[in-house]
């Protein structure tokens, strides 16, 4: 049994009226679901070397902080995420005081990856957003 919480975790019928009303208010409508979202989740928690970076925006328009940890600091329940970026880029350490640090692009991967659950999303700079309702949000999205 996975005792790791999953897209739907904290979610009751006080949180879930919020998010209701949220989405309301702002005409929203869903383009994901706690299926897809717990397909992503998983797929990042089982690898074993290196896991990107991300943050949310929820419907109530906080934005979280950038983060690095999937297990625990995700967005419950997801049914709150606006969006979800993730940042593309594994930095990699300076080989020396006068050569700059370097970055591994895993674009081509993580696209592939989300692509494949089926989310509506894009991809600019060194991020990927997720939207899980649309209209699409580009807000503090690169250009």
């Amino acid at each position: 049994m996975n005792d790791l919480p999953n897209a739907g975790t904290g979610s009751n019928e006080v949180v879930r009226k919020k998010i209701d009303a949220a989405v309301a208010a702002r005409n929203l409508g869903a383009v994901s679901n706690n299926t897809r979202w717990n397909e992503l989740i998983n797929h990042f928690r089982s690898l074993t070397e290196w896991r990107p970076s991300y943050r949310s925006k929820s419907v109530t328009g906080h934005i979280s902080d950038w983060d690095v940890e999937w297990f625990y600091h995700l967005p419950f329940p997801f049914a709150s995420v606006e969006w979800f970026d993730i940042g593309l880029w594994e930095p990699v350490p300076a080989k020396g005081m006068l050569l700059a640090p370097s970055n591994i692009d895993h674009t081509v991967e993580i696209s592939e990856i989300v692509k494949q659950i089926g989310f509506e999303f894009e991809v600019r700079g060194d991020i990927l957003r997720i939207w899980g309702y649309v209209p699409k949000s580009y807000e503090d999205f690169p250009r």
